[in-house]
């Protein structure tokens, strides 16, 4: 690629990011304020909604047909979503979305810093201390991001689960630790320390010079 076209893709990928950046928090926003004006504050009508994801045992069975042969198949295992209302402020939705926000919150300020750093790459100078502490926050945000998912998948279990019931699936507890988050969130913290070393290297030459 051409250095104009590489400038171009930079400012195309701003133009992306901010759109989004934007977009997501305008709706964490309404959202948010539907919690509080609905069913924490009793102002309006709207009910909490929790969609929350259930694992349950199923043993249906059918075919699959490869090269003109049926072979059999059997489904181990399903997941579902299911819709929770309460119409009433419950002490067990209400944590559940404030986590949900607290994720969604760290998102946005990956993305805001994801936004900072490609706007010095468009101006030429991405290698400086600000971009090292940039990466060093967002792979600490996204270690955050995976801690805060294991403990919401924690209190769903804990808290929800046992509390479902349905006529034809029983519901089983599942807790997923992102061990692939937590390794490219190592990964982004060393290279944004790969970064600082490399500014201060930077600076120290050119006053060498």
């Amino acid at each position: 690629m051409s250095g104009q076209q590489v400038h171009l893709f930079v400012k195309i990928t701003d133009w992306i990011i901010t759109a989004i950046t934007a977009l997501l928090t305008l709706y964490i926003v309404y959202r948010f304020l539907m919690l509080l004006s609905g069913p924490v504050l009793g102002i309006t009508d709207p009910s909490t909604q929790l969609l929350y994801p259930i694992h349950f045992n199923v043993e249906e069975e059918g075919v699959a047909e490869f090269s003109g042969r049926e072979l059999p198949v059997k489904i181990k295992e399903a997941k579902a979503l299911a819709l929770i209302e309460s119409t009433a402020p419950e002490w067990l939705l209400i944590p559940v979305k404030l986590i949900r926000f607290s994720l969604m919150g760290f998102i946005i300020w990956i993305l805001l810093l994801l936004r900072q750093l490609i706007r010095s790459v468009k101006r030429g100078d991405p290698f400086n201390r600000k971009n090292g502490m940039r990466l060093r926050w967002i792979g600490i945000s996204i270690l955050v991001i995976g801690v805060f998912d294991f403990l919401h998948d924690i209190l769903l279990n804990l808290f929800i689960t046992p509390r479902l019931s349905f006529e034809s699936i029983v519901p089983e507890s599942s807790i997923h630790f992102n061990l692939s988050m937590i390794l490219v969130a190592m990964v982004i913290i060393v290279i944004g320390e790969a970064f600082r070393i490399g500014a201060e290297m930077k600076e120290e030459q050119e006053l060498t010079i």
